[in-house]
């Protein structure tokens, strides 16, 4: 089948069905029943900027709120509800935040079909069957491998594309070293039960499900903070991480300066606006004997990993603790924790700063001041609503600020890895059996993304992987991160460099199903994978990349396949192209400065 953008003369309909057949979609035809603005358009340049091609409106919209560009999710956005992009748009988002709703059957199958036996175990179990473990480093730290490979299938298989997004946003806010000694064979029940049910829920809830998780516990030691010995070190992180962020704090100064400002905050009470480290100090005190039953020498026969509160006066401080010029009353046990959180969780510093980070995540590194204060406002008046961070999340999307910015930011390497796999089609699917004997090795992939320096889960610091252009924009970063991306199209599927596998990415058989023998010119090949991987066609790659695969033949000349010839005298080389040279093509594509923005 030719490349759809091959045909100009294509109608609109022609060309959705042409698309859809090209993917393997089951009806083509469910993606006709609305009429609109006909897909995969090449793009116009940008005046000011040249080199920067702006694809169409859609593309842009799908590649920033999922993993990457994927052919099929762009041919069903025209079979959504609405008569104009925009109306089609704000269906797209109001399914994807029902994320239940959506028919997730293929990813489960695959998940299901990759042998992973720790997934549905509860916290319990993987307590007393990897945690207690010793001895064994592969079994202790099965559960962090088996979310690690689960979190990527999702990534690239998964319907619920934007459900998956979120995810990995909130895992970076709350951001753990999955692999630690502690915390890695406990890792399901953070993913699973902490993470994924708060993801457009309430986020005063999932703040109190983070702290009382018992891989957040150990990562940032709060079960060990007693009144003998109070640990500072997850009440900092609470207040200048998960919360206020450091954009709120003060300095060193004395909590009762009347230069630090006051107000209302959003339960309707006053409290100090900034921070300053007596707060920290102050909300350790009120953390004391929050905890978890890991046969303590005081309480032996409770060790199966859950959470619990320890009341007595050695554990829990029962004096009177200050927090933002809020007085919390003595002799007040779990209450102390309960009311801190409903202090930090109503704050606008708060508020300011959650918003500040989503739209980032979206828009860009600088995001306008006044979505950013729109969006503050909307997670304050919602601070209520178990479907807040829904809400929020839905006006981002929806904010003309979204749709009107293409190019601010850049695909950190995980972005672009699974990016160039949704794109291309690929068939990858992470298991146990491609890490080796032990978790500490990894399949070829995983290994380059850490190289690339964004293995997911595996950023020891807890303020989460960096989310600026400046991170990730260095020679170093992007060296690795393009040899990542062109190593992909060399790459066997399972373990190994085992010639007779399939490709992860099946370059020569699908350029042959989508081209017939008499139409394979380097411009049909190159248009073909342009649309799969980007959904437009930007200058210069697009003409480089045709340039390369023709060699010495014109543009519009047929080329033949010729795997065998290495050089010489061979007939009519300039017609002949190798697998090689194809994979490379490819590559060039993956590569390029508009894969890479977003």
């Amino acid at each position: 089948m030719a490349s759809p953008l091959a045909s100009p003369a294509l109608n609109r309909r022609q060309l959705i069905q042409s698309l859809a057949g090209s993917i393997g979609l089951i009806d083509p035809a469910a993606a006709m029943r609305r009429p609109g603005k006909a897909p995969l358009q090449q793009a116009a340049k940008a005046s000011a900027q040249p080199e920067l091609a702006i694809p169409p409106g859609p593309v842009r919209w799908l590649q920033k709120a999922t993993f990457g560009f994927h052919q099929g999710d762009y041919v069903a956005f025209y079979s959504l509800p609405g008569a104009t992009d925009d109306t089609r748009w704000q269906s797209w988002v109001t399914r994807q935040l029902d994320p239940a709703a959506i028919d997730d059957s293929s990813c489960d199958t695959r998940l299901a079909s990759a042998g992973f036996t720790t997934l549905g175990k509860t916290l319990q179990q993987l307590w007393s069957q990897h945690r207690s473990v010793t001895t064994n480093y592969s079994l202790r730290m099965q559960p962090i491998a088996e979310t690690e490979c689960a979190t990527t299938i999702r990534a690239i298989y998964s319907q619920r594309q934007l459900f998956e997004v979120m995810a990995d946003f909130w895992h970076d806010h709350f951001s753990t070293f999955g692999w630690d000694y502690d915390a890695g064979p406990l890792f399901v029940h953070y993913d699973r039960d902490v993470i994924r049910p708060h993801v457009f829920g309430n986020f005063r809830t999932l703040l109190e499900a983070v702290a009382r998780s018992t891989t957040m516990m150990y990562y940032l030691d709060l079960y060990a903070s007693t009144v003998a010995g109070p640990n500072e070190n997850y009440a900092r992180e609470l207040i200048e991480l998960h919360t206020l962020g450091a954009e709120n704090y003060a300095g060193v100064m004395d909590p009762t300066d009347p230069s630090l400002p006051v107000g209302v905050i959003g339960d309707g009470l006053t409290a100090r606006l900034k921070y300053v480290d007596e707060d920290v100090y102050e909300a350790t005190r009120a953390l004391t004997g929050w905890t978890i039953r890991n046969g303590h020498w005081q309480f032996p026969a409770d060790n199966d990993g859950t959470f619990v509160f320890r009341d007595s006066a050695d554990w829990h401080d029962r004096f009177t603790k200050y927090v933002l010029n809020r007085r919390f009353a003595p002799d007040q046990g779990q209450q102390d924790g309960y009311k801190l959180f409903d202090l930090l969780a109503a704050h606008p510093g708060t508020a300011t700063f959650i918003a500040r980070k989503l739209c980032r995540r979206f828009i860009g590194d600088d995001p306008p001041a006044s979505l950013i204060s729109s969006i503050a406002q909307l997670f304050q008046s919602t601070a209520q609503a178990p479907d807040q961070l829904k809400q929020v999340t839905q006006a981002i999307l929806l904010s003309n600020e979204f749709k009107s910015t293409w190019g601010t930011k850049v695909k950190r390497p995980y972005n672009a890895l699974v990016g160039a796999l949704r794109g291309t089609l690929a068939e990858f699917t992470p298991t146990l059996a491609t890490y080796g004997t032990d978790w500490s090795t990894k399949d070829e992939i995983n290994s380059r993304v850490q190289q690339a320096g964004q293995r997911k889960f595996y950023w020891p610091a807890p303020n989460g992987y960096p989310d600026r252009a400046a991170a990730w924009s260095s020679s170093g970063s992007l060296a690795m991160t393009w040899k990542m991306l062109a190593r992909l199209t060399e790459i066997h599927q399972q373990v190994g460099y085992d010639s007779n596998r399939p490709y992860v990415i099946d370059i020569l058989g699908r350029t042959n199903a989508a081209i017939p023998a008499g139409g394979r010119t380097a411009t049909a090949i190159v248009n073909y994978w342009c649309d799969l991987i980007l959904g437009f066609r930007p200058e210069p790659v697009y003409t480089k990349a045709i340039d390369f695969l023709r060699q010495n033949a014109g543009p519009n000349e047929v080329l033949t396949l010729n795997e065998a010839w290495a050089g010489g005298s061979t007939p009519n080389l300039k017609n002949h192209y190798t697998q090689s040279r194809l994979r490379s093509t490819i590559a060039l594509i993956l590569c390029s400065p508009d894969n890479l923005r977003r």
